[in-house]
């Protein structure tokens, strides 16, 4: 599992820049545009809304492996540490119910995605749709990671 997991964490790392990127590049032809010629393209805001959501699918994960969200430090510092582990098992445990069922849903939203055409374009909805899917992926791959390390490490005082 670690191995698969860092080779994830490399698609996704990649995946972030070039989506990044290209929300960047995409945004920077639509300020060009605005500002040097006579009207601006209309696919760009598309493609940026694209873009955007396929790097927020890429990072979530990443955010998720690095510890990079929002924590109650002010009540976990001041539980002991059974209770940390216990309240870090419950929410990771929670974290891949969750992550287990938006990915479920998402492939069935991705699904639907390809009988549907983007306005401007063209491209079949299941491209920005599968920006879901990758996020419920990602962050449930980590998820489990995660849970996973509750039953192969030992706590402290074992």
């Amino acid at each position: 599992m670690s191995r698969f997991v860092k080779v994830v964490g490399l698609g996704l790392k990649y995946g972030t820049f070039l989506s990044t990127s290209g929300f960047v590049l995409v945004i920077l032809i639509q300020i060009f545009a605005r500002l040097f010629l006579a009207t601006a393209p209309s696919w760009t805001e598309e493609a940026a809304r694209v873009f955007f959501v396929i790097a927020i699918g890429c990072s979530a994960g990443l955010a998720l492996r690095s510890g990079e969200y929002v924590n109650f430090d002010f009540f976990y510092h001041r539980m002991s540490p059974v209770w940390q582990r216990r309240v870090g098992f419950a929410i990771d445990l929670f974290t891949v119910v969750l992550f287990a069922l938006f990915t479920y849903y998402a492939v069935g939203f991705t699904v639907m995605g390809w009988a549907e055409r983007s306005p401007s374009l063209k491209l079949p909805m299941a491209f920005p749709f599968a920006g879901m899917l990758l996020l419920g992926a990602s962050v449930l791959t980590y998820a489990v990671h995660r849970l996973r390390r509750h039953f192969t490490t030992k706590s402290p005082g074992e």
